[in-house]
């Protein structure tokens, strides 16, 4: 499969049944990765949040219809945003997880926002993949045992969508 097969589109309330089901289809590994807690599963009022999260937005990637994918910023500061991703056990390495990061990095450009972070556990250099196969720029730093991938946004940028 390529990312061409599969529509990236922004995330609203009506999503949340869609996104919780995503997150139940993902493994406790990916479910660890993308919290940095152990957990079986991801409460109802956490999705609703991730989906419409207060000081930012979402994005869902769907194939056939069928959400394969999550990614959410959320405003860190005035120029900052932070971004965590999640994409179904079945679906990773093809491609998902960097468009969805590409088009959050798109859109906090447009919203001016000058620097997006990644955090990740310390040895999940997955992460830096996803940040280089976006085509961004990663800045990895190692910060209270976790790995902080810094990536600069030039302001207003929309070019970011177009790849």
């Amino acid at each position: 499969m390529t990312t061409s097969l599969v529509r990236t589109r922004p995330a609203g309330p009506a999503d949340v049944d869609t996104v919780q089901a995503l997150h139940d289809r993902c493994s406790p590994d990916a479910l660890h990765r993308r919290f940095h807690v152990p957990m079986a599963r991801v409460p109802r009022r956490v999705v609703e949040q991730l989906v419409s999260p207060r000081r930012g937005w979402s994005v869902v990637a769907e194939q056939c219809d069928h959400v394969v994918g999550h990614g959410c910023a959320g405003e860190l500061s005035a120029h900052v945003v932070e971004v965590g991703l999640i994409v179904e056990d079945a679906q990773q390495g093809r491609g998902i997880g960097a468009r969805l990061l590409r088009d959050l990095a798109a859109e906090a450009s447009a919203r001016g926002y000058r620097r997006l972070i990644c955090l990740a556990e310390a040895d999940n250099d997955q992460v830096l993949r996803t940040v280089r196969r976006a085509g961004l720029e990663a800045h990895p730093v190692l910060s209270d045992g976790l790995l902080e991938v810094v990536v600069p946004l030039p302001a207003g940028r929309t070019d970011l969508l177009a790849g």
